[in-house]
């Protein structure tokens, strides 16, 4: 017996009805409103820009009613326009601030992809910058303020923030004496994740602690103790213990940034005049 191969076309079941699914060129318009056009591929490009719509297109039923939910937005950008509201200088000056803005975040973009393509470059930036870029291993000790998010430990006093302030003074001229800082730390920590473990905090990477206690983990020479640090938890003490360089891969990407950020800074800084008359020197 001879079987003969067949091609059925995929069918979807929506609401009791049978549909045929199609192939659409992204040339085809999919959406009309009083003689305003949107093609596939417009469609998709507004949608897929869209974290929460882009699930949504894979479904025929979600599709659907993204369809719905941009022809309705269509429909009133069409009425608008019939009645050349697009035409109004308040308008007009508004849809110039959306464009610098979007402008702007559009040249970061393209600025930073520029540098990710460039490996030769980052990774010799990496190699002059690579104690930037190495991770702190850190004890800890913190001091608790009136008015910290960290609930107060029990049998502990709750301290003003200048009380707080003087006992982490009274607690680093201990540490700087000589003092165990493990031993303190379980004593004095108002941490309750590091306290028990000797104020260890392991090692801190970018982006995981308060701007101003990175900032100074990250310069702390390994093995001197750091001055007061306020937070809006307290007041920390730290010490590094020693530093782990993070691989070039892990950090390529924040490199590129902050290398596209400090270019965008450059051109914004160099790449305008005013006018003296208007403006004074």
């Amino acid at each position: 017996m001879i079987r003969v191969k067949c091609v059925i076309p995929v069918i979807l079941l929506t609401a009791g009805a049978i549909q045929v699914t199609a192939q659409v060129a992204d040339s085809t318009e999919v959406i009309e409103a009083r003689g305003l056009k949107m093609t596939k591929a417009e469609f998709e490009g507004l949608v897929e820009g869209q974290a929460a719509y882009r699930q949504e297109l894979s479904r025929p039923e979600g599709r659907r009613a993204l369809g719905e939910k941009f022809g309705k937005a269509f429909a009133l950008e069409a009425e608008a326009r019939r009645r050349k509201l697009d035409e109004e200088p308040e308008f007009k000056l508004k849809m110039r601030s959306y464009a610098m803005q979007a402008l702007a975040a559009k040249l970061l973009e393209e600025i930073r992809e520029e540098y990710l393509k460039d490996d030769a470059k980052l990774k010799a930036i990496y190699e002059q910058r690579k104690q930037e870029f190495s991770q702190p291993k850190v004890r800890q000790i913190l001091v608790r303020s009136k008015g910290s998010p960290l609930a107060l430990r029990p049998g502990v006093k709750e301290l003003t923030v200048e009380e707080a302030q003087a006992k982490a003074r009274t607690i680093r001229g201990k540490l700087a004496a000589g003092a165990d800082f493990a031993t303190l730390a379980k004593a004095e920590s108002d941490d309750p994740g590091s306290a028990m473990k000797g104020g260890d905090m392991g090692f801190v990477r970018r982006g995981s602690a308060d701007a101003g206690f990175e900032a100074v983990a990250y310069s702390l020479p390994v093995g001197e103790l750091s001055g007061l640090i306020r937070t809006e938890f307290g007041f920390y003490i730290i010490k590094v213990e020693e530093r782990k360089a993070e691989p070039f891969e892990a950090v390529r990407k924040t490199l590129a940034n902050d290398l596209a950020h400090k270019e965008m800074d450059a051109i914004a800084l160099k790449g305008y005049q005013l006018n003296a008359t208007y403006f004074g020197n």
